[in-house]
This record gives C-alpha cells, structure tokens and sequence, in this order.
C-alpha cells in the first residue's frame, strides 16, 4: 500500500510504501531514495507513475482523514516470478 500525504507548505507529496513490514514506533516511514533522502513527488500521479515504472500495479484507492488532513492510500500490486 502507497500512503501519500502533502508537504506542509508545498504542493510536493510524500510517500510511504507499507508491504507488512516490522516498524518502530518513531521510525520515519517515508520513502526515501538510494541515499537515504527523503523522495517528494510533483503529485500523487507522479508517484504513482514512478511506482509503476518499478512494475507496481494499481488496484484499488481511499481516502481517511487524520488529523484534519487526507491522507490517500493507493492499493497495489506486484507479481513476482521465481
């Protein structure tokens, strides 16, 4: 699953890719890049399409209210080949 949420400030969006992983309680889930930087996006569609160049699939979205900001939540998917 992609969660995205704005910057604050910014028209640039961040993401958090969540595939079960083990996570701290305080660790920073953003998804960063080799370098370990945190990676923004022009838009939702800009990660979208970067995740689907990383042969990601879209299947399904939502959004939820936290805290009185939207946070969207992108359903996807990827097949994986022995």
């Amino acid at each position: 699953m992609m969660l995205a949420s704005q910057k604050f400030m910014s028209t640039k969006v961040t993401i958090a890719i969540d595939y079960g992983q083990e996570r701290k309680f305080f660790s920073d889930n953003r998804y960063k890049d080799a370098e370990g930087k945190v990676q923004s996006f022009n838009s939702i569609i800009d990660a979208l399409n970067y995740l689907n160049a990383e042969g990601w699939e879209f299947v399904n979205a939502y959004v939820i209210m936290v805290g009185g900001q939207n946070v969207y939540h992108y359903v996807m998917r990827r097949k994986i080949t022995a």
